[in-house]
């Protein structure tokens, strides 16, 4: 009782945090662009309506910030850390009001983008940079085509880097983003007068990619030390077996502990030969049944405890796939533990009736996997067939581990 009582205090501490930062941000946003539109000499009239849209548009980002929530569809650990994205907002929005004393061609807006993104979500990361930037073109009363020039250049920085993981590879969208981006506003430089074309009106797109790229180095410098090895350490606690939870979880059953300890080794082991993301794979494994701790291994039950521990969303993701009877399995860590809690379940089940019994894995591992086809708990999946015939062949090969069951 005393900690269902501290974990209601602290989501009620949290949830006023969140309320308290949504608040600051909408009243920024506000405040920001009409007292920057009275300096920028805009009429009356055009600070009212700037302010408006201003308004109108951050409500729809703290709407897509709502939804993030209840879906649970933010990117890394964001949703822990609304801080950050509310730190960045802020950051850049202070950045949109003083773009307007650059050239329209010089703005560096693929930067806020992708970085308003890597800190949230797509949706979020899309909504907000479209907000500032509409406030930059209004602000400067710069024309429509230089809003969708930005916007597509965006909209493609936050496509190709929507793709990035726990494996940090940026070059590839980074290069991507930059060439789209750089043959925007070479067009829009182009389109926007009617002289002899010449090497000075490349000059302000060129200066604004390597500004771009400077910008960029550095943002995700700091996002791959803050946040992606920032979240391997806290996979280095919850998947040692000694971690508090796991301690908590052998005083009320050895059973229980030492089916966990079986499955995520096995989750580990395909995930490493079929290049998934191990360490979430083997938490999964360690901790996919760990509601019994409140009585019943319920999504609810587990997800209260994964909210305590502050447990990375990526493993909450794929254990509310697993657990919760309503979720369509997709992601392919949900598939790699579903198979291994199967097969240490069948096998241990079998153990226990006849502990010295001479068994055909082969068998039994193929009987597993055409009943779970069969029931079509995996076709919405994006496992592979080949990586599916992998997995089970793996599990075939570990016949000596399974001894340990006995």
């Amino acid at each position: 009782m005393e900690k269902s009582s501290e974990s209601s205090q602290e989501n009620k501490s949290k949830k006023y945090l969140n309320i308290v930062q949504e608040a600051l941000m909408l009243f920024f946003t506000i405040l920001v662009s009409v007292v920057a539109s009275y300096f920028y000499q805009k009429t009356v009239i055009q600070i009212a309506g700037i302010g408006i849209l201003a308004a109108a548009g951050c409500g729809s980002v703290l709407f897509a910030i709502e939804q993030s929530r209840e879906k649970s569809t933010f990117l890394f650990d964001n949703a822990d850390h609304q801080g950050r994205f509310t730190a960045v907002y802020l950051l850049f929005l202070l950045g949109c009001i003083l773009f307007p004393l650059l050239p329209a061609g010089g703005w560096p807006y693929l930067v806020v983008f992708i970085g308003l993104m890597l800190f949230s979500n797509q949706n979020i990361g899309l909504s907000a940079g479209t907000v500032l930037l509409m406030i930059t073109v209004l602000i400067q009363g710069s024309e429509t085509g230089t809003f969708f020039v930005y916007f597509v250049g965006g909209l493609v920085g936050i496509t190709v880097f929507s793709y990035l993981d726990e494996t940090f590879k940026v070059w590839m969208p980074l290069i991507i983003s930059l060439l789209v981006q750089m043959v925007c506003l070479w067009v829009q430089e182009i389109l926007s007068v009617n002289e002899v074309l010449s090497i000075q009106l490349f000059m302000i797109p060129t200066v604004n990619i390597l500004v771009c790229v400077i910008l960029l180095l550095i943002l995700l410098k700091f996002f791959s030390f803050a946040i992606i090895y920032g979240s391997r350490d806290i996979y280095m606690d919850i998947n040692d077996p000694e971690c508090p939870l796991l301690v908590e979880l052998k005083a009320f059953s050895k059973e229980e502990y030492y089916h966990a300890i079986h499955t995520a080794y096995l989750c580990d082991r395909i995930a490493k030969r079929l290049k998934l993301d191990d360490a979430v794979a083997k938490a999964c494994g360690y901790y996919h049944r760990i509601g019994v701790l409140k009585g019943e291994n319920s999504w609810e039950k587990v997800s209260s405890i994964m909210q305590e521990y502050h447990f990375p969303v990526e493993v909450q993701t794929i254990l509310k796939e697993y657990t919760d009877k309503s979720e369509k399995v997709i992601s392919r860590e949900t598939v790699v533990l579903l198979f291994c809690d199967t097969v240490i379940s069948s096998i241990s089940y079998l153990f226990s009736k006849e502990p010295k019994m001479e068994m055909d894995y082969q068998k039994i591992i193929d009987a597993i996997f055409k009943k779970k086809m069969e029931s079509g708990i995996i076709d919405n999946s994006r496992l592979s067939f080949g990586e599916l015939q992998e997995m089970k062949q793996i599990l075939v090969e570990e016949k000596l581990y399974y001894d340990f069951l006995r």
